[in-house]
């Protein structure tokens, strides 16, 4: 019983990928960005971020280790993307997952 209701939490808190989510803004790795990153979760799970080039180094490593495909010729082009428009300037403050 146990599993199930643990099991239960999880799909009723998990993002889907097929809630819309706030739009990403526009930028030469907007397109990427959303493809690698929406197939798990909607746009909302990376704009409510605000954090700094490393953290969103480490937070790509994450998803890369839970499925993501981030090519490695992207990768700066990821990191530049998120940094300048969800970097902790850009929010009241910066939130971790």
């Amino acid at each position: 019983m146990a599993i199930f209701l643990f099991a239960s939490f999880i799909l009723a808190s998990a993002q889907g990928p097929s809630a819309p989510g706030k739009p990403l803004p526009p930028g030469p790795m907007q397109a990427r960005v959303k493809a690698a990153c929406t197939s798990c979760h909607n746009t909302t799970r990376i704009t409510e971020q605000h954090m700094t080039r490393e953290q969103w180094s480490t937070q790509l490593e994450k998803m890369e280790g839970l499925g993501a495909v981030i090519p490695d010729e992207d990768r700066e082009g990821f990191l530049n993307y998120l940094t300048k428009n969800f970097g902790p300037t850009k929010g009241a403050g910066k939130k971790t997952n």
